[in-house]
């Protein structure tokens, strides 16, 4: 009945093939009723466009007829005439579909109908009625916002120019009320657009986003003259509406300061105090940034800065002709600049050149920050800006001051002592034993110790209730307090977000405000510490205020934190004659309440009560307080100022922290950490010694193997360099000593660590003997790195390894060794910087002379100095340059500080930087630094080298045991302490070398020495049987029974004084 395709019917195909191609037939189907579709679209498109072009070029040919009739008019008629309204409202309206259709193909014939409206107002004598009749003002005010739109085009300048003579920027009579109207209407929130200048459609902006967008595209000077006059006419008209305008979006532009025109800067700057007064909007609020990644908000704030510096000046000028009060302006001005800087980002200060953004976690780019912003960004730290605020805002009455600085000089604790430290203490307490100083000073009772202890409470006592927010100040009459603040809070937050905890250089602003002088010759240090002390009870204070909780809008927390800052930093270069005789920048008494009123509150924050609330900027508080205790306690250290009762809490539980520190409690390590002065130098001693038996334990177990060394008692050195320095890191292990005397054979004796001590002292006696070239002596003969020590020595940074080992393995076996370094050598040993007074350490007169050059009131370039010095070197003249070229840049006054800097930092550091860095890797082999950083200079040299004070018999009698018959009543024990009291000072080293193989007392005394100090009771029938013998390694002393104390007393000196080894006995 029905035919079937034979395709269809074809038995080879399979149904499988068959179906894919009906899929492919009707595919293809859809795509060709797609395709036509578009086909239709597209041809839609064309039709529209090419209609739309004839519509424009209709509209463009009618205006332009009717415009061409209007002059051929004026011609007959030989006048000029005005257009009224009914023959101006199409034209209008043709004009509004021009703008929406084709603005830049219409520019011409738009213009020359902007003319002719011109011409209109011109001959209606600029009376709007006469001008405009009954046009309805909707559709000027659209034709206004058209002429502002247009002047984006180069030949443009009618355009504008009728919006200026419109509105009446010109004008010198007073405005119309149509005008003001028309004012009105431009400085409104919402403008719509008429054209598709700027977006795919017209859309609704202000007149100062408008205006933005045409400053963008826009590149005729001219053009954005006359657009900047319009916005500074209606800023003086429609304040309120176009200043907050103003800011966001013609502030925001990179450019603005560059391409303004200077002859109307004077009419920006009168709007300035309202920029100030104005709310500055959220990030989210700024339009977007013309330069991708980097934000609106850093143009805004350069733009203002620029601004503001000139403003600075000018008003400056005029203050001193009719003497305007200026602060009003900088309160608002400090006011808005604090705002603004919690909204920047990091990047506005951070001193680089480019911002980084962000396209994914992993992938960053670098985006330019224009040099021109950087620059307006530097105004607000510069010079000029920081001598007109501060003078303004951080001056006092003097008269009205209620508690001036105390000039008194603080009294020593014991002023009959014979050396400065131990007259403040400081001596005293390092060389105490474990019974500890206080408890010697206490038994004595004198009237100085009554009086601290009475009045000395606990800080944990009296720490409640606690402070949980900021401290309201009391008004002074001395001080402008809300100025103070002001400028507290503004410099706080600045030095807070732009000042790396870690950062080594300074930023210039905290540069300039510590090295600020007022007229009167005071530092600003000065002034800081009066506004707290006259506003504050700081006792109360001290006691009540959690430091690390204190926010950063806290006016009295930005006063600390610049007070803080500032002190730190001229202590850096504060040298010992400015600070002890000059008393700058604070006397010497109010130095120590500075030390009473910042340690109970660190205490506090480390150990006693941490709050469980840091604020960040709390935070940077402790950390700056913390660093400028730890300057002022290493000030103290190497010349005291004050007793050590100001820095230690006398009813601090020494042992209860200890034991704290062995379980890693965290707070007790943090108060180690941060304020090691505030446990004993005994207990830090102590706990000294048990980390170091802890690490020993685990190198020198029972199974753990050592080494064992032949040591020819001529070739000390020799030997021990040749041995011990292929051991490098296993120095912590044990090392057996023999001694080979002189005719090869070994000594008898069996070392149990008394031979090994006295190796070790022998050696570290030879190693560090300048004679070796590897140390050189001070004029105190205290040794530091040999500048040309590789002149001498080929492999000498490896020597400098070993002797680092040498001393560090001293340490880790508690052998007191003879070396005594110079103080600046000791402060690298902390793993420390060297600031330049340090150098009086290395040389007195070089640290006379460069004081000198620092106050020199003369012509420094008639010195005739450069930046270059001379080195002799064997001998041999070397000229070292400080800086590339430096033989050839003369030392002046404005470089004299950067001079004596480098040349400082030179001879602390730089010519010995390989040495010392080679001996600090050594000790560290041993030694692990955090053990070391609890000390300062003269404690650690202490730990090395022992008290240098003579030897104590009444300390040694009560630590010694009695063994072989011998009682402490015995004659013959009575006679030993009776010789050893005979004995001069280096008898007695020497006798203590005899019996423990070290020159000098245990640090902690002989209570602390391990074994005890035994008198071993030895029987002979004659006296000469016999010489007092020792086993060093048990400190023992064996002491013959002999029949006089003559005859003893000469006997033990024989002993003592052979220097010799078993043999002798």
């Amino acid at each position: 009945m029905f035919r079937r395709d034979a395709e269809l019917t074809s038995a080879s195909r399979a149904k499988a093939l068959l179906v894919e191609q009906a899929r492919a037939q009707r595919d293809e189907r859809e795509r060709k009723r797609a395709l036509e579709s578009h086909v239709v679209l597209l041809q839609s498109l064309v039709r529209r466009r090419q209609s739309n072009k004839r519509t424009i070029a209709a509209s463009q040919a009618e205006i332009d007829r009717k415009l061409t009739d209007v002059d051929t008019l004026e011609q007959v008629l030989q006048q000029r005439i005005i257009l009224p309204a009914p023959a101006l409202l199409p034209l209008l309206q043709n004009a509004f579909y021009l703008m929406r259709s084709s603005p830049v193909d219409s520019q011409k014939v738009l213009l020359k109908l902007i003319v002719r409206v011109q011409s209109n107002w011109t001959l209606a004598q600029k009376r709007w009625a006469a001008a405009f009749g009954d046009l309805p003002i909707v559709m000027l005010r659209r034709f206004v916002v058209c002429c502002i739109e247009l002047s984006a085009f180069r030949e443009s300048s009618s355009a504008i120019a009728f919006v200026k003579d419109l509105i009446g920027v010109n004008q010198d009579s007073p405005c119309s009320d149509s005008q003001k109207a028309m004012c009105q209407y431009l400085s409104q929130d919402s403008l719509i657009l008429q054209s598709t200048l700027f977006g795919q459609k017209p859309r609704s902006t202000t007149l100062c986003g408008l205006i933005r967008s045409i400053f963008i595209k826009c590149e005729d000077a001219d053009q954005m003259t006359a657009l900047w006059e319009i916005l500074l006419y209606l800023s003086n008209e429609c304040k309120s509406t176009i200043v907050p305008d103003l800011i966001v979006n013609i502030f925001s532009l990179p450019f603005m300061a560059d391409k303004f025109p200077k002859a109307h800067l004077n009419s920006l700057q009168t709007i300035l105090p309202l920029i100030f007064l104005t709310e500055i909007p959220d990030e989210v609020e700024l339009p977007t940034s013309p330069i991708q990644a980097l934000s609106s908000s850093i143009f805004i704030l350069a733009n203002v800065l620029w601004l503001s510096s000139s403003y600075v000046n000018y008003i400056t000028l005029i203050n001193a002709s009719y003497r305007v009060d200026l602060k009003p302006v900088l309160r608002v001005y400090m006011k808005w600049c604090w705002t603004m800087f919690q909204i920047v980002p990091d990047y506005t200060f951070s001193g680089e050149s480019m911002a980084w953004h962000h396209l994914s976690k992993s992938h960053s780019v670098p985006v330019p920050i224009p040099p021109h912003i950087l620059k307006y960004l530097q105004y607000f730290y510069s010079y000029s800006t920081i001598h007109h605020l501060v003078p303004n805002c951080w001056t006092y009455d003097d008269s009205a001051i209620i508690k001036p600085l105390t000039t008194t000089l603080p009294v020593p604790m014991l002023p009959n002592a014979l050396l400065d430290e131990e007259k403040f203490g400081f001596g005293n307490i390092a060389q105490q034993p474990v019974t500890s100083a206080w408890k010697r000073l206490w038994n004595r009772k004198p009237q100085w110790a009554s009086k601290l202890f009475d009045s000395f409470k606990s800080s944990s006592a009296t720490s409640a209730p606690i402070a949980p927010t900021s401290y309201t100040p009391t008004i002074s009459k001395a001080f402008e307090s809300d100025l103070f603040l002001e400028l507290a809070k503004l410099y706080g937050l600045f030095l807070f977000r732009w000042t790396p905890k870690d950062s080594k250089l300074p930023h210039p602003l905290l540069s300039t405000l510590s090295f600020y002088k007022s007229p009167s010759g005071q530092s600003l240090v000065t002034v800081l510490w009066l506004y707290i002390q006259e506003t504050l009870d700081i006792d109360s204070f001290a006691k009540t205020t959690v430091l690390e909780a204190i926010p950063a809008s806290d006016g009295v927390g930005n006063v600390l934190l610049l007070f803080l800052q500032c002190y730190n930093q001229l202590l850096v270069v504060l040298d010992e004659s400015e600070m002890y005789d000059h008393a700058y920048p604070l006397p010497l008494c109010e130095v120590e309440r500075v030390i009473l009123f910042f340690k109970p509150m660190l205490y506090r924050c480390f150990y006693d009560n941490p709050s469980k609330h840091v604020d960040a900027f709390g935070d940077y508080l402790v950390h700056s307080a913390t660093h400028l205790l730890q300057q002022l306690y290493n000030r103290c250290a190497r010349q005291p100022f004050c007793n050590v009762t100001s820095w230690v809490l006398t009813d601090l539980d020494g042992s209860a922290v200890l034991d704290r520190i062995f379980r890693d409690e965290p707070r007790a390590m943090n108060l180690l950490r941060h304020m090691p002065y505030l446990l004993m130098y005994a207990d830090r001693v102590r706990l000294f010694e048990t980390w170091v038996r802890q690490d020993r334990e685990r190198y020198q177990a029972e199974g753990v193997p050592g080494y064992r060394i032949n040591i020819r008692r001529g070739y000390i050195l020799e030997d021990g360099l040749t041995k011990l320095n292929v051991i490098k890191g296993d120095l912590k292990k044990k090392i057996q000593v023999h001694f080979v005397n002189s005719a090869g054979g070994q000594e008898v004796g069996i070392d149990a660590g008394g031979l090994f001590k006295e190796f070790w002292t022998d050696l570290s006696q030879l190693a560090f003997d300048p004679n070796y070239g590897l140390f050189q002596c001070t004029k105190d003969q205290l040794l530091y790195p040999n500048p040309h020590s590789g002149m001498v020595h080929r492999a000498h940074l490896v020597l400098f390894e070993f002797l680092g080992r040498i001393l560090g393995k001293a340490l880790y076996e508690k052998i007191v060794v003879q070396p005594k370094f110079a103080r600046f050598f000791l402060t690298k040993l902390l793993g420390r910087p060297n600031p330049w007074h340090d150098l009086p350490s290395l040389d007195p007169e070089l640290y006379k002379n460069l004081s000198f050059l620092k106050t020199y009131d003369g012509d420094i370039s008639d010195l005739g100095l450069t930046f270059s010095i001379g080195q002799d070197c064997f001998g041999v003249q070397k000229q070292i340059e400080l800086i590339p070229g430096g033989g050839n840049v003369s030392v002046n006054s404005e470089n004299r500080f950067r001079y004596i800097h480098l040349a400082a930092n030179f001879y602390l550091n730089t010519q010995i930087r390989d040495q010392s860095a080679a001996f600090l890797i050594g000790l560290q082999d041993v030694i692990d630094p955090m053990w070391l950083n609890m000390f300062n200079e003269p404690e650690l040299q202490v730990l090395i080298s022992g008290s240098s004070v003579a030897l104590d018999i009444h300390d040694l009698k009560q630590a010694t045991v009695y063994a072989g018959g011998y009682f402490s009543q015995d004659k013959r024990i009575q006679w030993l302490w009776k010789a050893l009291e005979s004995f001069t000072p280096a008898e007695q080293s020497q006798f203590l070398r005899f019996v423990t193989s070290c020159q000098r007392a245990p640090i902690l005394g002989f209570q602390s020495l391990h074994p005890p100090f035994c008198i071993q009771k030895i029987t002979i029938s004659h006296d000469q049987d016999k010489l007092p013998s020792a086993a060093t390694c048990f400190n023992t002393l064996k002491l013959p029974t002999y029949s006089s104390y003559k005859v003893l007393r000469e006997k033990l000196r024989t002993s003592i004084t052979s220097n010799a080894g078993f043999e002798l006995t």
